[in-house]
C-alpha cells in the first residue's frame, strides 16, 4: 500500500501529493491505486513543509526569521535511522510479502515478491486478492539498464519503460543536494523498502521503543503517531485544523517490527484511532445548527487497518539473474519518458547551481524547492497532457 509504494516504488511526479480526504468519497478503488497509495502518502507528506506565518502574524519562517530548531531524535527515531542506513546498504534481498488491508468497509489482500541485487537490479510484483469485482497487478523489473513497469487493472494493460542506466548515471553525476537526489530516486521508482522507512521517519513521530519477538525472531518494536495534518482536508473540504483528531479511517498509529540484528522491517502495521461515535458525528446539521437524527443514525466509524508482512527474507544472499529479466509482448507500445526525465534532471541541476551562486542573499529561493515533473504514464490510445509552463 502504496502497497507498491509502501514497498517503496514508483510515484507519478516528483512533487505531486495525493488527495487524501478525511471522509471517504469512493468505496471502490482500482487495485493498483490502493497498492500505490500509502507509500506515496508517506513519501509525499514527508516533503519539507512550506513556510508558514508565525503565531504573532509576522513574516513567514524563512528569510528574516529565526528557524525553529528541530527536536532531537527519540531513541526510537535513532533506531529507525540506523535501520534505514542498513536496509539501503544491503547488496541483495529476496523476500515474499503479504499485505492485509481493511479499509472503508472492504477487506482484501495483496501478495507479492521482492528481489534486489547489485548493479541497480530489482524486481517487484504485487497482485490483489479477495476484492470483489476487481482485480489488479503491478510488476516492476529493472536489470540495471532498462526499467519496465507492467500494470493490469481489469482488462486494461499498461507498459512503461525507462532507460534506467542513463537516468541513474545522470542523477548521480549532477550537482544536487543529497536529500533531493534521494527523493528523486524514490519517486522515480528506483528505491526499495528503505523508501517506506524514510517516508515513515519524515511523517510519523516515533516515541516508543521496546524489545520483543515476532514469529520467534527477536525484534525491536517502535511505535509512533501520524501528527502531520498537511494535505488532509475536513468534510467541508477545508484544511484539517491541526488540533482536530484524525478520523479512524486515517491510519495514524504506526508500529514497525525491526530485526534485532539485521534491522529489516519484518512487519509494518498502520491502524486508525478508534474513537467514540460522538467524536465522529456523521449526522447532517439543520438550519438551527443542531444535528438531525438520533444518535443511532450515526454511521459506524470506519476503522482502517493495514499490515505489511515480509516472510522468507534472505539478505545478502545470491539472487538468480533471471529474476531481473522482463520480456514484453512483441511490438508492445510502451510509454517511454526517458528524455523528458533527463531534461528535467538537467534543469534541476541548473536551478541548484543558480541557488548556490545566490547564497549571499541568505534567503530561501522558492526555486530550490522545485523538482522536475516525472511525466505520467498514459493508457493506450490516450494523449499525453501538455507539459506545464515553467
Amino acid at each position: 500500500m502504496t502497497p507498491s509504494d509502501m514497498i517503496g516504488h514508483s510515484f507519478p511526479t516528483l512533487e505531486e501529493k495525493p488527495y487524501i480526504p478525511t471522509m471517504p468519497k469512493n468505496r471502490i478503488f482500482p487495485a493498483t491505486v490502493i497498492a500505490v497509495a500509502l507509500s506515496g502518502l508517506f513519501q509525499a507528506h514527508g516533503q519539507p513543509p512550506q513556510p508558514v506565518p508565525n503565531q504573532a502574524g509576522g513574516p513567514p519562517a524563512g528569510a528574516g526569521a529565526t528557524p525553529v530548531k528541530p527536536a532531537p531524535p527519540t531513541e526510537a527515531e535513532t533506531l529507525l535511522d540506523e535501520a534505514i542506513s542498513k536496509v539501503k546498504a544491503l547488496n541483495s534481498v529476496s523476500a515474499e510479502l503479504v499485505e492485509k488491508v481493511a479499509m472503508l468497509d472492504q477487506k482484501f489482500v495483496i501478495k507479492g515478491r521482492y528481489r534486489k541485487a547489485s548493479k541497480d537490479r530489482f524486481f517487484l510484483k504485487l497482485e490483489v486478492h479477495d476484492l470483489p469485482d476487481s482485480s489488479g497487478l503491478i510488476q516492476q523489473v529493472c536489470d540495471g539498464t532498462t526499467f519496465w513497469e507492467y500494470q493490469k487493472v481489469f482488462e486494461t494493460q499498461i507498459y512503461r519503460k525507462l532507460e534506467a542506466g542513463a537516468i541513474l548515471a545522470k542523477l548521480r553525476g549532477i550537482d544536487l543536494d543529497e536529500e533531493m537526489r534521494e527523493r528523486i530516486t524514490i519517486q522515480l521508482g528506483f528505491a526499495g523498502p528503505d523508501a517506506l522507512l524514510v517516508g515513515l521517519r519524515k511523517t510519523i513521530t516515533f516515541d516508543q521503543k521496546t524489545k520483543g519477538t515476532l514469529d520467534g525472531r527477536p525484534v525491536w518494536i517502535i511505535r509512533g503517531n501520524w501528527t502531520n495534518h498537511e494535505g488532509l482536508v475536513a468534510p467541508n473540504l477545508q484544511p484539517l485544523p491541526p488540533a482536530m483528531r484524525l478520523p479512524s479511517y486515517v491510519p495514524s498509529l504506526v508500529t514497525v517490527y525491526l530485526g534485532e540484528d539485521d534491522y529489516w522491517p519484518y512487519k509494518v502495521m498502520l491502524v486508525g484511532q478508534q474513537t467514540s461515535p460522538i467524536l465522529e458525528d456523521t449526522r447532517p446539521t439543520g438550519p438551527n445548527g443542531k444535528r438531525i437524527g438520533s444518535l443511532r443514525s450515526i454511521q459506524k466509524p470506519l476503522l482502517t487497518r493495514i499490515e505489511l508482512i515480509y516472510s522468507d527474507v534472505k539478505l545478502n544472499a545470491p539472487v538468480a539473474d533471471q529474476e531481473f529479466v522482463f520480456a514484453p509482448p512483441k511490438d508492445v507500445q510502451a510509454d517511454d519518458r526517458t528524455k523528458e526525465i533527463l531534461d528535467g534532471l538537467e534543469q534541476a541541476a541548473t536551478r541548484q547551481a543558480a541557488m548556490k551562486k545566490a547564497e549571499a542573499a541568505k534567503g530561501e529561493d522558492p526555486l530550490l524547492n522545485q523538482t522536475i515533473d516525472v511525466p505520467k504514464s498514459t493508457a493506450p490510445g490516450e494523449v499525453a497532457p501538455p507539459a506545464a509552463k515553467k
